[in-house]
C-alpha cells in the first residue's frame, strides 16, 4: 500500500500553499510558471536519453539561440517541450483533460520532427529499448486511447489528486500510444492533473531516472499495483511543495 501518510502531508501542503493564492492571482502564477519551465522541460527530456545541460536548455528556451554540439532533434525537444509545458497552463481552469488535448501535448513534444506523426496515433509496432515488455499493437491503440480519455472524465473526481495523476501516467505509458514521445506525454497529462488541483508540477531529475523506471515497471511487469510508483510521485511532489514553500516562507506545521 502507497503511504496515506506523505499523500495526506502534500494535501496539508497544498491547502498551506493555496493560502498565499498563488494560482488565483497573475504575478504569482506567472512566477509558477517561469520557475518551473526549464527544469521541468529539461528533466523530462533528460530521462529520455537527452544529453542538452539545464543551462543549455535555458539558453534555448529563453533566449532562442542555439547551442553547438547537439543534434538538431535534441534542440527540437526543448523547443517542442517549452511549448507543451505552455500549453500545459492554459488547461489550469478547465479541470478535465481531452484526447485532443492529449494529441495536442504529442504535436508540441514532437516539434520540428515529422518523421514521429505528430499528433497522430501510432500505426506501427513499437518496442522499448532494454524492457522486455509486449506493448499493445497499434490495431488496438485507438480503441484504448479512447478507453483512457473516458477513464480520465469518468474517474477525475474519484481518487486523491495525487494518485489520480499517478495512475494516469502508468496507464497511458502503457498504451504508448505515439511512436514517440510517449513518456514525456504522460509526465505532460500528470503534471496537468496536478496543477488542476492545485499542486506543483513535478520535475524528475535525471540522477533519479532509475527509481522512476524501477516504481513503472513494478507495474507494467505485472505486479498490478500502483503502490511504489504513487510513491516515488508523491515524494518527488512533497520536496517540490516544501522547496516552494521556503521560497515563499510559507509556514507549515506537520501536527
Amino acid at each position: 500500500m502507497y503511504s496515506k501518510e506523505i499523500i495526506n502531508e502534500c494535501k496539508a501542503r497544498r491547502e498551506a500553499i493555496s493560502g498565499k493564492r498563488p494560482f488565483s492571482d497573475p504575478f504569482t502564477l506567472s512566477q509558477i510558471k517561469d520557475f518551473y519551465r526549464v527544469p521541468n522541460v529539461w528533466s523530462s527530456n533528460a530521462i529520455e536519453g537527452n544529453t542538452l545541460t539545464e543551462d543549455e536548455t535555458a539558453i534555448i528556451l529563453r533566449d532562442g539561440v542555439t547551442v553547438g554540439k547537439h543534434t538538431l532533434g535534441e534542440m527540437f525537444e526543448a523547443i517542442g517541450g517549452g511549448k507543451a509545458y505552455d500549453f500545459m497552463f492554459t488547461l489550469l481552469e478547465s479541470k478535465a483533460i481531452t484526447e485532443d488535448d492529449i494529441l495536442h501535448f504529442h504535436e508540441l513534444v514532437t516539434f520540428g520532427q515529422p518523421e514521429l506523426q505528430p499528433g497522430k496515433l501510432r500505426d506501427v509496432d513499437v518496442i522499448i529499448s532494454g524492457l522486455d515488455e509486449i506493448l499493445p499493437s497499434y490495431q488496438e491503440v485507438p480503441a484504448l486511447f479512447d478507453g483512457f480519455a473516458e477513464w480520465l472524465s469518468e474517474n477525475e473526481s474519484k481518487y486523491d489528486p495525487v494518485v489520480f495523476a499517478s495512475e494516469a501516467h502508468t496507464r497511458l505509458v502503457s498504451i504508448h500510444p505515439f511512436r514517440d514521445g510517449n513518456g514525456r506525454v504522460s509526465r505532460l497529462v500528470m503534471n496537468t492533473i496536478l496543477l488542476q488541483h492545485g499542486y506543483l508540477p513535478v520535475s524528475i531529475p535525471p540522477i533519479f531516472r532509475h527509481d522512476y523506471i524501477s516504481a513503472l515497471q513494478s507495474y507494467h511487469l505485472g505486479e498490478g499495483k500502483l503502490d511504489s510508483f504513487i510513491d516515488f510521485i508523491a515524494k518527488t511532489e512533497l520536496q517540490t511543495q516544501k522547496d516552494f514553500m521556503r521560497l515563499l516562507r510559507i509556514p507549515f506545521d506537520k501536527k
